[in-house]
């Protein structure tokens, strides 16, 4: 029996296998898939993740593609376009994801590559994890760490189902040019685009240049994205025409996903078991973004269960002390997060875009709010002073 089985080996689960396998337990880590694998995603994050994680750092030529320097975000209807330096990290999912799964084997994680899990089961002294082909794997903790359709939240009745208000369906291509192509485009300082809700539909349209291949995607809400493979070619229609995206683009290896972008759900823990990164919605319901959320909680996750083994006392109130470290250094960003994504898709976004224009605080704020970079909690009372402040400054100059 292990101490630990970890079912997802993606940022979270890999995050979590490692440190655990550090504190000496025995892990096992379940992915259905094999290694290295790719997945729908930007592929932005906060170059102080690498900072945060020391053990990234010598592995950094492995997957870093470049750092996009300034973000420009267009208004819904086209005619307002705010800029601001953001640093933010870029990388292909299939690198990143890859070395954060052999640190983790490297640290003692067994891995079960190619292995899906469907079924797990709490006793009263253990956990039971059935594995199609009719095998199974037991032991005393098990973390879920396996996506939106997670079967460990659905098991554990965590989480049955998002509803299609909670989730964004997205369409994601990583299209390969040139680095020459790239710089023309983009200039040395990457910049990258974001278009808020495109046609009218909740959701944005993002462009983010890396080393030699442009990232294009367009996530929408559930509840208005019907269509969406035809909504996602008319962007880059939309693209080709304004020249942001070459006329020999190679779509052909788009592929969808969905990112729960409505915060997090009520409880993250059960007896036995805690719940990370995207199945349990540690996800920005602003940009979808959840790498650096995910690795976080990992970290707290690896910690509380080390402690409560170590104590043999491995019920949800013991647990759930993991709920309270990752509320209490992150919870409130989702709050924030949420209330700017309706301020951002709500119909007074083009004259936010306008009055947004015209001071660069404003400009510098949204930045931080829609790059994958920012790590600091999203200010909305400074942001609404701050407009408040420059509708006084405009009206008393007519």
């Amino acid at each position: 029996m292990y101490d630990v089985v970890v079912i997802g080996a993606g940022p979270g689960g890999a995050t979590v296998s490692r440190s655990m396998a550090k504190l000496g337990l025995d892990v096992c880590m379940i992915d259905k898939d094999t290694f290295p694998r790719d997945k729908p995603c930007g592929g932005g994050f906060s170059r102080t993740i690498i900072d945060e994680f020391a053990y990234l750092k010598p592995r950094a030529p492995d997957f870093m593609k470049g750092v996009a320097k300034v973000g420009v975000i267009h208004s819904p209807n086209r005619q307002v376009v705010l800029e601001g330096k953001v640093d933010m990290a870029v990388t292909l999912r299939a690198d990143f994801d890859n070395v954060l799964f052999e640190e983790a084997v490297s640290a003692g994680s067994l891995p079960l590559n190619g292995r899906r899990a469907k079924k797990v089961i709490i006793h009263d002294d253990c956990v039971t994890i059935d594995l199609a082909g009719g095998k199974s794997v037991q032991g005393k903790v098990v973390i879920g760490a396996d996506g939106v359709t997670s079967m460990v939240a659905r098991e554990t009745q965590l989480n049955k189902r998002w509803p299609s208000s909670s989730i964004s369906a997205c369409r994601v291509c990583e299209v390969p040019a040139s680095t020459q192509d790239i710089l023309d485009r983009y200039t040395d300082d990457l910049k990258y685009h974001f278009f808020a809700n495109l046609g009218g539909q909740p959701g944005y349209g993002w462009i983010f240049p890396k080393e030699d291949t442009i990232n294009v995607g367009l996530g929408i809400v559930g509840t208005h994205a019907q269509g969406l493979p035809s909504k996602f070619d008319a962007f880059v229609r939309f693209l080709k025409m304004k020249d942001l995206l070459p006329q020999t683009s190679d779509l052909s290896g788009a592929e969808g996903a969905l990112v729960p972008t409505a915060g997090p759900i009520k409880q993250t823990v059960a007896d036995r078991c805690i719940l990370l990164g995207d199945s349990a919605g540690h996800v920005s319901p602003l940009t979808g973004g959840g790498i650096a959320y995910a690795m976080k909680a990992a970290r707290f996750a690896a910690h509380v269960v080390a402690s409560a083994l170590e104590n043999n006392s491995l019920d949800a109130v013991t647990l759930s002390k993991y709920q309270h470290l990752w509320q209490s250094h992150f919870g409130d960003e989702f709050r924030n997060q949420l209330l700017a994504q309706k301020i951002f898709t709500s119909p007074f976004t083009d004259l936010l875009f306008h009055i947004g224009s015209k001071d660069e605080k404003i400009q510098e704020i949204v930045s931080e709010s829609m790059a994958e970079s920012s790590d600091g909690d999203l200010d909305v009372k400074q942001l609404a002073l701050r407009t408040l402040k420059v509708c006084l400054r405009e009206a008393l100059r007519l």
